[in-house]
């Protein structure tokens, strides 16, 4: 019979039990890049609400720093010489003067009606870039076409 060789293996990476550091750092590396991720994701995700008299009262503080403007339109638009809408938007007996480039939702802009128009400061005026529009509960009765009574029904239940 051949005699059984139970000499254990030379093991040259030089690590306890054979163990290579390359895994761990991969791993960690990972978690490094996940986290800064996450971190990122969460830092420039936040937009802030100020209403007219807040955002008036803190405009040196602002800045160029991005939030939402919240206040009720209380005149008409107009277009300006680059052909941005501009108007005024009140809240708290103060009044902000808006020049929104982008699209405006026409059919539900109007004076009186609430809006939140997300942008900077630009000197005296608001610069929106993105405008949100509360409409009243009439929107279905108005718009019976654009509702699907189905969906609607089946939410009800």
């Amino acid at each position: 019979m051949d005699e059984l060789d139970l000499t254990p293996l030379d093991d040259s990476s030089g690590t306890p039990g054979g163990r290579s550091f390359r895994n761990p750092l991969i791993i960690g590396g990972l978690l490094l890049v996940l986290g800064f991720m996450v971190f990122q994701a969460l830092t420039s995700a936040r937009v802030f609400y100020r209403n007219v008299d807040e955002a008036v009262a803190e405009r040196a503080e602002l800045g160029d720093e991005t939030f939402r403007l919240q206040g009720t339109v209380v005149t008409e638009p107009t277009a300006d010489a680059n052909g941005a809408s501009v108007f005024i938007v009140s809240f708290g007996g103060v009044d902000a003067e808006v020049r929104h480039v982008g699209e405006e939702p026409s059919d539900l802009f109007e004076i009186g009606v609430p809006i939140i128009a997300e942008g900077h400061w630009e000197g005296e005026q608001f610069e929106s870039t993105q405008l949100l529009v509360k409409h009243s509960e009439s929107y279905v009765e108005d718009n019976p076409d654009r509702v699907d009574y189905e969906l609607e029904e089946t939410v009800d239940r």
